[in-house]
């Protein structure tokens, strides 16, 4: 279940985010020391990034609702083929909430000794990105 329902996307306001530096996951802060924001398809690649967060786990924060946040925590120890199909629902169902997301499709599996990589096509109101999200198995 979604939690935003939206019956017309056209109707969301731009999406704006807090830019993000996705290498040490701090904020990005302009020349005056203010926080930089981005707006658009890139608004949608940083809540991507930070819903799929290792540490973003469902029901961990209190600040978030129930919907916001995966439980990829409790895939672990599956089959592959099992592992991949699961980790692409969890993938689906983490970034359904966002009423500014269409799907997710595409997905590639790679796998790294005991962590198993999934890179796949997310497509949104603003068009379509490609994002990462990993688990250990």
């Amino acid at each position: 279940m979604a939690l935003f329902y939206v019956r017309n996307r056209a109707s969301l306001p731009v999406m704006k985010e807090i830019a993000v530096d996705f290498v040490t996951g701090r904020p990005v802060l302009d020349e005056t020391g203010d926080f930089r924001y981005v707006t658009g398809l890139e608004a949608v690649k940083v809540w991507v990034w930070r819903a799929l967060q290792a540490d973003n786990v469902r029901f961990a924060y209190s600040a978030h609702t129930d919907s916001y946040g995966h439980q990829m925590d409790r895939l672990t120890g599956l089959t592959l083929p099992e592992a991949e199909s699961r980790l692409a629902r969890m993938v689906r169902e983490t970034l359904g909430v966002c009423p500014y997301i269409t799907g997710a499709e595409q997905f590639r599996f790679t796998r790294e000794e005991s962590t198993l990589r999934a890179s796949f096509l997310v497509r949104t109101v603003y068009g379509t990105l490609t994002a990462e999200s990993e688990m250990e198995r």
